[in-house]
């Protein structure tokens, strides 16, 4: 291997174990000014994105708001799971659990609002890429600042 070449890839590391320390994003509301946040997850495999704003005021969230949105453009609500012609579920066991799922994107929110710091929001048995997409949405609203 060419000197050149281990210097790079000795940088590339060196790179690597500063950015995967600890200097990470704070996700306290503590720590951020007041403000309007809004954010997006990545898409999932299947192109559903995450979607929140909160609002920061005196260091504590005071307002939230998460949906995730399928690819389709279908949000996560009350009819996530129905048929939209029948508006019926097309799958009892599908829809039971989209439903599940927004129960949870909504526990998510409460967490939130009570911790004011996404850090502190558990992870819910059966809805763990919600949370993946919650933190990340709420890492991109923090990372863009307020509105």
């Amino acid at each position: 291997m060419s000197r050149a070449r281990t210097r790079l890839l000795a940088l590339v590391g060196a790179v690597g174990v500063v950015a995967l320390s600890g200097c990470g994003l704070s996700m306290s509301a503590a720590d951020h000014p007041d403000g309007v946040y809004r954010g997006e997850s990545t898409p999932d495999d299947a192109g559903a994105v995450g979607t929140v704003e909160f609002t920061i005021a005196d260091g504590v969230i005071t307002e939230a708001r998460f949906v995730i949105t399928d690819a389709d453009g279908t949000p996560h609500d009350e009819n996530y799971g129905l048929s939209k012609a029948t508006g019926e579920p097309v799958d009892k066991a599908f829809y039971q659990r989209a439903q599940a799922a927004v129960a949870a994107e909504q526990q998510y929110v409460a967490q939130f609002k009570e911790a004011s710091d996404a850090d502190e929001v558990d992870i819910i048995a059966g809805a763990s890429l919600s949370h993946r997409q919650f933190v990340e949405a709420v890492t991109d609203a923090l990372s863009r600042g307020a509105a």
